[in-house]
C-alpha cells in the first residue's frame, strides 16, 4: 500500500519464493538452479502418486524443458560463501521426484506472475514486482547440524 509510510514505492518489490527439501545423499546444502517437466517418480510419494514420464506443466510445455531460476546463484552462493557457508554449492538437478515437481510448477507460476505484471502495466507507472523462486536442497542433520542448516537459511 503506497499509502503506508514504512513502504517506499519508488523501489522494486522482491519477492521469492523459497522451497526446501533433504538429499539424503547430500554432502553440501544445493542451490538448485533449474527444475524440470518431468514428473517421473521412481518410488511413490507418501499419497501413493507415482507418474511415469509425465509433464508436469499443462501449459503446452515440452516435456523435460528444463527452466531456471531468475536469480543469480552464482552471486548468492559466492557471497554466501564469503560469509563463511562454505558448504553451499550450485546443483543442475533436482532430482525427478517431489522437489523437482513442486520447484517446476513454483517456476513456471513465477514466470506467469512476472510475465503479467509486466503486460499489465502501463510503461510510464511501471512498478515491477519480481517474483523468484528457489529451491534449496538441504543435508540431512548428521551431515550437517540443524543449527548450522538454520544459519545458512538466515
Amino acid at each position: 500500500d503506497c499509502d503506508d509510510k514504512s513502504y517506499d514505492c519508488s523501489t522494486k518489490d522482491v519477492f521469492v519464493m523459497l522451497h526446501l527439501g533433504v538429499n539424503y545423499r547430500g554432502k553440501k546444502m544445493q542451490l538448485e538452479q533449474c527444475a524440470y517437466n518431468d514428473a517421473t517418480f521412481r518410488v511413490p510419494d507418501n499419497n501413493g502418486y507415482q507418474p511415469q514420464q509425465i509433464c508436469i506443466l499443462g501449459n503446452s510445455s515440452t516435456f523435460g524443458q528444463c527452466l531456471r531460476t531468475t536469480l543469480d546463484l552464482h552471486e548468492i552462493c559466492t557471497e554466501l560463501q564469503q560469509q563463511g557457508q562454505s558448504s553451499c554449492c550450485i546443483s543442475q538437478d533436482p532430482g525427478r521426484f517431489v522437489c523437482n515437481y513442486t520447484y517446476c510448477l513454483s517456476l513456471d507460476q513465477c514466470q506467469s506472475v512476472n510475465d503479467s505484471l509486466e503486460k499489465n502495466m502501463q510503461q510510464s507507472t511501471k512498478q515491477l514486482v519480481g517474483c523468484h523462486s528457489l529451491f534449496l536442497h538441504v543435508t540431512p542433520f548428521a551431515e550437517i547440524p540443524e543449527d548450522n542448516q538454520l544459519g545458512f537459511i538466515v
